[in-house]
C-alpha cells in the first residue's frame, strides 16, 4: 500500500533538494578555489626556486671575478644635453640583478600587498 504525500511535505522536500543542490554547488566552488590556490602556490614556489638559482649564479660569478676599482671618470655620471643623468651601465640586467638582495626579495614576496597582486594576476 502506497502512502500519500501531503502537498506540504512535497514543498518541504523540494526546498530540501534546492538547499542540497546549493550546498553541492558551494562545495564545487570551494574545491575549485583550493585547486587554484594550490596552483598559485606551486607557481610562487617555482618563482622562488628560480630566484634562488639566480642568487646562486650571481654569488658564483662574483666569487670568480675580483672586483675592479673604478676610475673617477667611470664613477661620475655623464650628463646628456637635455639635462638627464645617464651612466654607462644604465638599464642593464646585470645592474638590476646586482642590486637585489635575496632577503629583500623574500620579504617583498611575503608582504600581503604583493601576495594579493600575485593572486590576482595568476
Amino acid at each position: 500500500m502506497k502512502k500519500k504525500v501531503s502537498p506540504n511535505r512535497r514543498k518541504e522536500l523540494h526546498i530540501i533538494n534546492q538547499r542540497l543542490s546549493g550546498m553541492e554547488n558551494t562545495l564545487h566552488e570551494i574545491e575549485d578555489d583550493v585547486r587554484e590556490t594550490k596552483n598559485n602556490g606551486e607557481k610562487i614556489e617555482n618563482i622562488l626556486v628560480e630566484l634562488a638559482e639566480v642568487k646562486q649564479h650571481l654569488a658564483e660569478r662574483n666569487n670568480r671575478r675580483p672586483r675592479k676599482r673604478r676610475d673617477k671618470s667611470e664613477a661620475e655620471a655623464a650628463t646628456t644635453p637635455n639635462g638627464t643623468i645617464t651612466s654607462k651601465n644604465d638599464g642593464s640586467l646585470e645592474n638590476l640583478i646586482g642590486n637585489l638582495d635575496f632577503a629583500q626579495i623574500m620579504k617583498l614576496l611575503q608582504s600581503p600587498m604583493v601576495q594579493s597582486l600575485l593572486k590576482n594576476s595568476l
